[in-house]
């Protein structure tokens, strides 16, 4: 465990080993999919979702939802608005309305690239895929503020991935913790959770104190292990508490070869900026050490594979 331990110096509300366990779950524990591989079965709220990443123009899309091609088109265009808000900035530097409107632009574009990179045309990942059908709201999930809530969380859950900490797709993993979150305020089983999904993703992975409004749609195990990953990014400050000032100090002193740096998160945004991470070791390396472990994550395709395999014996 190392140093990293000093990364739950302000999280004493869950052990290290807690989060250990937690990240250990295999796929195999939490997801079940139908007979024909097409729809999941388990969780309950991923009932009846497609396995395969969903398009506008399957008969699964619902017309009113919020088109993720049409967001992701305007990334472009927000570009250009940066450039340009810059432009003005410069020729003006001490006009207020001026420097929040470029630092909107590039709020958008950062968010917008994260986005992309989680949930764009490369990605097996769409946010309406997040839960169920009856569990979304009438617009869908596909608002920028949430996407990047959802992306943000996916590229931490990635790292420990990375490092063979977290057995499941961090896709899969995410949605399980949020399917379990959401499952556990129902006092019926056929109840809807779109009335509180939005509120569990802003929410799921905050600390509103032993009192907070939010503590509902609270889970502080993934809270700790999103915290593991920061250590692992060296932005642990980005999790400090008043009065932790002098203890994230030292730990960032003594986390800092741990391991993929990351920009830190300015004041004004508290969600993580998710740059592209720099891995402490080379590609190579990381090649090299991934060839040697055994693989952990035993989702979706190796469901297949092993469905696969069970036809072709009975045919022998």
């Amino acid at each position: 465990m190392g140093d990293q331990s000093l990364a739950y110096s302000h999280e004493t509300a869950v052990s290290y080993e807690a989060v250990t366990e937690m990240l250990r779950t295999p796929w195999s524990d939490v997801y079940r999919i139908s007979p024909d591989g097409q729809k999941y079965i388990s969780p309950q709220c991923l009932n009846g979702t497609l396995v395969q990443k969903i398009t506008e123009d399957s008969d699964y899309w619902v017309p009113r939802w919020f088109s993720l091609e049409a967001y992701l088109a305007q990334e472009d265009s927000e570009e250009k608005k940066k450039r340009e808000s810059k432009e003005q900035y410069r020729i003006n530097p001490h006009n207020k309305d001026l420097a929040k409107k470029h630092k909107l632009h590039m709020d958008n574009v950062s968010k917008q690239r994260k986005i992309r990179e989680i949930f764009g045309h490369d990605s097996p990942y769409h946010p309406n895929q997040l839960v169920s059908k009856h569990h979304l709201p009438a617009e869908g999930l596909c608002e920028q503020e949430l996407m990047y809530k959802l992306a943000c969380k996916v590229s931490d859950l990635r790292v420990l991935h990375d490092k063979g900490e977290l057995a499941m797709d961090p896709w899969d993993f995410l949605r399980w913790r949020i399917a379990k979150k959401m499952q556990s305020m129902f006092t019926m089983s056929a109840q809807s959770g779109r009335d509180v999904i939005k509120r569990i993703v802003f929410s799921i992975c905050e600390d509103s104190g032993s009192k907070g409004a939010s503590k509902i749609y609270e889970d502080p195990t993934l809270r700790a292990a999103i915290i593991r990953s920061a250590g692992y990014q060296g932005r642990l400050a980005s999790f400090r508490k008043p009065g932790d000032k002098s203890r994230i100090t030292k730990t960032k002193t003594n986390t800092a070869g741990m391991g993929s740096i990351i920009q830190r998160r300015s004041k004004v945004d508290p969600i993580p900026s998710a740059l592209i991470r720099q891995s402490a070791l080379s590609r190579s390396d990381k090649r090299q050490k991934k060839s040697t472990q055994p693989s952990t994550y035993g989702g979706v395709n190796a469901y297949r594979a092993q469905q696969q395999q069970q036809r072709d014996n009975a045919r022998l």
